[in-house]
């Protein structure tokens, strides 16, 4: 057992161990007081080499940069970890030595950490036995032990030390007496007591007459019982009184025959003056109108001035008030900010102000001001609090509304630009100490002049009121929405946990604004176009973020309003300028060129895993910028007028591959998406019927996808078209179902033969109404004849969640992204089984 905990007995235990642990150093950690840091108490280095500098920082640790040390240690558990595994403070720390692996062995004493050894390696270890996790922790626990018994051993040594040293050097006299009365030993003296040889004097000779009056009274009393016996009296002197008291305690003889009393006697005088002075000043504070408190340690009033009752409502003293906590009489919202303010006190020693509001007998709360600051006990340590209160509900209420003017905005009462920009660079600076992400949303009501113009610049106030307190309702608590100004708000995401939380937060919000509001009688139904942007992935700065989710705003409205963009999607276009003329340009050259890509999306049988169609999807490599999404080329092309070309070679790709796929045996459908330009042509259903016929193909094996907003949009117009598809034989599917503005009367009366729910549903399915709404959509889809495909099945549990619906086909990342035709190929030909 290790019985030393001298620091050479301790630097060899380490070395003992390291070398047993084959590490190539070893260091003993003391845990300190509070719980707060860790000391360096003795080390062995071994083959390591140390820096001054380095050996510096390592001489004490402090655990709020290093929890990861504290949060296993303090857990009793052993924390053994390659260093890159360790957090980034701790790699910072231990990178210059060089070290590869740390295994730190907490020690603990009656399971509360007292310390741990810290044994750290070049290389990474060898495999460790079986025995030697058990090895080292029993060698930990001797060595706690050894380190608890050598403190406590000091602690008495240091302890008796001090007592010798104060009664010798107490300005209280310290003697004893016989049974009799008899003086034998005197240890200290006081200035006002006779100097002169005590000891052999009986105390009537040796003390003054009332001194001497006081001890025959407490001496049979305290003889008597084993307790300590009080007396007093004074001195009188013309520089005026003396006031002492004093105690006897009865004790063993040295030679163990009869008792003796140890006496001490005090000088009280200028405590005694000091009551005095404090009674004055009591009364004087009884004149003033703000409150003078204590609190006790668990923060119950032990004195109130008179001025206390008048703050809570009475005219009289309050005397129920006395033993009360002090949170009792504060508004519940506000406890919080009094606990903090006491801790503060008690944690720091310094005053600290803070404001709450008073709960009154009769009549609304007050605000007050208080000061608190320690009310120290005779040990030093704070033996509760103290403090001055103050009524300062003018003064509050006449800040709080200057700062709502300056900070909110009057209309919706959200942030305005002044308190966004100090949040936002509050939340950057929280991201930078965490390594998080802040999301920064720039949103835009679409068409707002129109309402403006329409119902009067009232009703648009009520829109925007209305829609400031939608947004708010499916926002986090620490999310923060702001009127930038006009029609613009911007929402702020701080400590995003990841990207996919940021879309799911994007759509409910698009989701959301769409909600009706009714203006005199008419319900509108406004959309949004909204522009993300994320630190630190898009921008490094507060005016970065801004500009970037402004830009992507511009984007999103450019793109067809009512929709959500990211700037990482549009990141490679730049800027939306100059550089997204020349993707246009390049677009257009791509088209001409015949260089756009088709890749196919398989669509799953829901219960075999067999490919059963796959979906043509345009894709397009530019040569500058890379790959360019189709949610920016697609209506990039609308706009050009180039969509009619570009559906025209994405279909004869298609249909191409179609063929082939068609002589080698393959019997799966192609799923065609159609334009609105396209679907307008009145020559459209000629033209793709004598295409197909071209290439040897039948109707049969083409399924033609429309979107919802687009099939229902113009009702009559498009229905003849469709109908006309349907009649020759394409199958007719509704894309992205649960995006536009259905009407089930509209969608019973279409030639439709599969729904595509949108895979925004999908994303929903692991919330309890995201379900019941999914099966809402299977069950009227089945019930009016139409095959359900669901897009965007990612997980297998969504997977298998739609089976027990009796979805008929899947489309999603959990079977396969868009990919190229060989691959797809494979797919068709081999099934995806494997996924359900």
């Amino acid at each position: 057992m290790i019985t030393d905990a001298g620091e050479d007995a301790l630097a060899r235990t380490l070395m003992v161990i390291g070398q047993a642990a084959r590490a190539g150093a070893a260091a003993l950690y003391r845990h300190q007081a509070g719980g707060l840091s860790a000391q360096h108490v003795a080390g062995w280095r071994g083959d390591v080499s140390l820096p001054a500098d380095v050996a510096a920082k390592l001489a004490r640790l402090d655990y709020r940069i290093y929890r990861d040390l504290h949060d296993t240690l303090s857990a009793g558990l052993m924390l053994e970890r390659h260093v890159s595994e360790l957090l980034p403070a701790t790699q910072v720390m231990l990178g210059p030595i060089g070290l590869q692996h740390l295994l730190c062995v907490p020690l603990l004493d009656g399971g509360e950490l007292v310390g741990f050894i810290a044994l750290a390696y070049l290389d990474a270890p060898r495999r460790r036995e079986a025995g030697e996790p058990r090895f080292l922790a029993t060698l930990a626990n001797y060595l706690a032990l050894a380190l608890v018994r050598h403190e406590a051993e000091s602690r008495l040594r240091v302890n008796a030390q001090r007592l010798s040293t104060l009664v010798g050097a107490t300005e209280d006299m310290v003697f004893e007496l016989d049974g009799g009365g008899m003086v034998i030993n005197v240890w200290s003296s006081h200035p006002a007591l006779p100097s002169a040889s005590l000891v052999g004097l009986p105390l009537d000779r040796a003390f003054p007459q009332d001194m001497a009056w006081a001890l025959r009274q407490a001496m049979p009393r305290a003889l008597a019982s084993d307790g300590r016996e009080q007396f007093e009296f004074t001195l009188p002197r013309l520089e005026g009184a003396i006031y002492c008291i004093g105690r006897l305690q009865a004790v063993p003889s040295e030679n163990g025959n009869g008792r003796h009393l140890v006496a001490l006697v005090r000088d009280v005088t200028e405590l005694m003056r000091e009551e005095a002075r404090r009674r004055s000043m009591v009364e004087t504070l009884d004149l003033l109108e703000e409150a003078v408190i204590e609190l006790s340690a668990d923060g119950r009033l032990s004195r109130v001035s008179a001025a206390w009752s008048q703050l809570r409502g009475g005219d009289e003293s309050d005397p129920q008030s006395l033993g009360q906590p002090l949170s009792e009489f504060v508004h519940p919202d506000d406890h919080a900010t009094l606990v903090r303010a006491y801790g503060e006190v008690l944690r720091s020693g310094e005053p600290v102000t803070v404001r709450f509001r008073l709960v009154r007998a009769v009549g609304e709360p007050v605000w007050l001001e208080a000061k608190l600051l320690p009310n120290w006990g005779a040990d030093g340590l704070a033996q509760g609090l103290r403090g001055v209160l103050r009524d300062v509900t003018a003064a509050h209420l006449s800040e709080a509304h200057i700062r709502q003017l300056a900070l909110y905005d009057g209309l919706t009462g959200l942030p305005n630009r002044v308190l966004l920009d100090d949040l936002l660079n509050q939340a950057l600076a929280r991201a930078r100490r965490h390594g998080s992400r802040v999301a920064l949303g720039f949103i835009d009501l679409d068409h707002f002049k129109q309402i403006n113009d329409a119902f009067g610049h009232q009703a648009g106030d009520q829109v925007l009121a209305t829609l400031a307190r939608q947004i708010r309702s499916v926002l986090r608590e620490e999310d923060v929405l702001a009127r930038w100004g006009g029609d613009e708000f911007i929402v702020m995401l701080p400590d995003l946990p990841d990207l996919a939380t940021l879309s799911n937060v994007a759509e409910r919000l698009r989701e959301i604004a769409r909600q009706g509001v009714v203006l005199e009688g008419i319900e509108t139904r406004p959309t949004i176009s909204i522009g993300m942007a994320v630190y630190p992935d898009n921008a490094d700065n507060a005016e970065s973020l801004l500009r970037a989710a402004d830009s992507t705003m511009y984007h999103a409205k450019a793109m067809g309003r009512n929709n959500v963009q990211f700037y990482g999607d549009i990141v490679h276009l730049k800027s939306i300028g100059r550089e997204h003329m020349a993707i246009q340009t390049r677009l257009n050259h791509a088209v001409l060129g015949n260089e756009l890509q088709v890749f196919y999306q398989p669509i799953v049988n829901a219960r075999t895993g067999e490919v059963s169609s796959v979906e043509a999807l345009a894709r397009w490599h530019d040569d500058v910028a890379g790959w360019i999404t189709p949610q920016l080329f697609i209506p990039m092309a609308e706009k050009l007028g180039l969509i009619s070309e570009l559906s025209e070679q994405i279909t004869v790709q298609a249909l191409t591959k179609l063929k082939g796929w068609r002589e080698r045996g393959l019997k799966q459908q192609l799923a065609l998406n159609v334009s609105r330009n396209l679907l307008f042509s009145p020559r459209f259903v000629k033209n793709l019927i004598a295409t197909v016929e071209e290439y040897g193909l039948r109707p049969a094996d083409v399924m033609i996808e429309v979107t919802e907003s687009l099939a229902l949009t113009d009702h009559a117009r498009q229905s003849r078209h469709l109908r006309q598809l349907h009649e020759a034989g394409f199958r007719i599917a509704i894309d992205d179902f649960g995006t536009g503005y259905s009407s089930l009367s509209q969608l019973h009366d279409m030639p439709v033969d599969v729904l595509k729910v949108d895979l925004s549903f999908t994303a929903r399915l692991n919330q309890e109404a995201g379900r019941r709404i999914m099966q809402a959509i299977v069950q009227m889809a089945h019930s009016l004849g139409m095959e359900v495909v669901v897009e965007g099945v990612e997980t297998l549990d969504a997977a298998r969640f739609l089976q027990g619906l009796g979805v008929e086909k899947m489309q999603g990342f959990h079977f396969s992204e868009p990919v190229p035709a060989g691959v797809c190929e494979l797919h068709m030909q081999l099934g995806l089984d494997g996924k359900i």
